[in-house]
């Protein structure tokens, strides 16, 4: 194996999701709306999942403006949030990123509010993180026979999409030349976890932003 590492944002991959939606897909915005607005919606929820995972750049169309969100300016907010299935930073996390080589990666600003879209329910700036850096992790064959539960990732699609077991995601090994390029990056065929360098996940700790990301350390090396 390798002597360096690659880190992992293991947060997108868990179960616990922050209780944020955009105004737009919630029932409550539905119910007031016509049957076309409503077709939009559905297809916007699609089209946007499908979209990040993909790492291509969301429209604004897709990511909207205005997102409800419970907590209270008062209250801590985690630097990121996995919000509604989304990774979302804060304003502070945001500048310590920007010190890092991102590539291609973009920001879209939200607007947490609450129901009445009057009170602002974070105490910073929130911003969808839409990470565009694409590299092939490699050694799938390292994760187990495709289809098989124990592995630590589960096959779906045909061997187009793995999705990671949680708490198995330690497991992966990541080749060596999937470390050329930008700080931070995804798979693919692995979308529901973020790769970061071990420089970036170092400044996350030094800056104290790291809370909620999910940080877990994975080998670099072939087998």
């Amino acid at each position: 194996m390798d002597d360096r590492c690659v880190w992992i944002a293991t947060t997108m991959n868990g179960i616990n999701i922050e209780s944020v939606l955009r105004k737009e897909f919630g029932d409550r915005w539905k119910a007031r709306r016509s049957a076309e607005d409503v077709e939009w919606s559905n297809r916007m929820v699609d089209e946007a999942a499908q979209t990040w995972r993909r790492g291509d750049v969301l429209t604004a169309e897709q990511v909207g403006v205005v997102w409800f969100y419970n907590s209270k300016a008062e209250y801590h907010t985690d630097p990121f949030i996995n919000g509604g299935g989304y990774p979302l930073v804060s304003e502070t996390t945001k500048s310590v990123l920007e010190q890092f080589d991102l590539g291609h990666t973009v920001f879209h600003p939200l607007r947490l509010l609450d129901p009445t879209e009057t009170v602002p329910t974070t105490s910073e700036p929130y911003y969808l993180l839409n990470v565009c850096n694409k590299r092939s992790m490699g050694n799938y064959e390292a994760l187990g026979p495709e289809g098989d539960l124990r592995a630590p990732l589960n096959c779906r699609g045909g061997g187009v999409v793995y999705l990671p077991r949680g708490g198995k995601e330690k497991d992966l090994v990541v080749l060596p030349e999937a470390l050329n390029g930008p700080d931070i990056w995804i798979d693919p065929k692995v979308p529901s976890i973020l790769f970061l360098s071990e420089a970036l996940a170092s400044g996350l700790k030094t800056a104290g932003v790291d809370k909620g990301w999910g940080l877990v350390r994975a080998s670099v090396g072939t087998l």
